[in-house]
């Protein structure tokens, strides 16, 4: 910790099968850290639960899981699904991964941020990930509760 940021160092595995300074493939990149570790800030915001966006509505809590399960700290999925508010709309899918800290969550969203579902498929959605909000931290503020 520095100035009062909170960081994630990249040493260490990141996903199975990567240690130390071996490259790591990241979105379609191989990455060499030659020896060096630097340690990225973490954002005040911060958390070690991730919201992910752009999985079909049919995805089950499985599949997600096994995106998320090879990065270190990795402990649950949560998957919400919720019908359209619009006659005829699509369902949508809310989702929540759980990791033992921020950096463990900072680590995989790094990696996963705009990993595409499936190559093959032309039109496959990309994932698009960001720190979940913690219970109250909404914008607007104030209790929503009944009085």
């Amino acid at each position: 910790m520095s100035n009062g940021v909170g960081s994630h160092s990249i040493d260490g595995p990141r996903v199975m099968g990567t240690v130390g300074s071996e490259p790591v493939a990241a979105r379609n990149r191989t990455i060499e850290f030659g020896g060096v570790r630097p340690e990225v800030p973490l954002p005040p915001e911060a958390s070690s639960t991730l919201f992910v966006e752009g999985l079909p509505a049919n995805c089950t809590r499985r599949e997600v899981s096994h995106i998320f399960r090879p990065f270190v700290g990795f402990k649950e999925v949560r998957l919400v699904i919720k019908e359209s508010r619009h006659p005829g709309g699509h369902p949508f899918v809310l989702c929540f991964v759980d990791f033992m800290s921020p950096p463990h969550a900072a680590t995989a969203m790094d990696t996963l941020q705009g990993y595409k579902l499936d190559e093959h498929e032309r039109d496959s959605p990309n994932l698009r990930l960001q720190f979940a909000r913690r219970p109250g931290a909404r914008s607007g503020g104030g209790y929503r509760g009944k009085h």
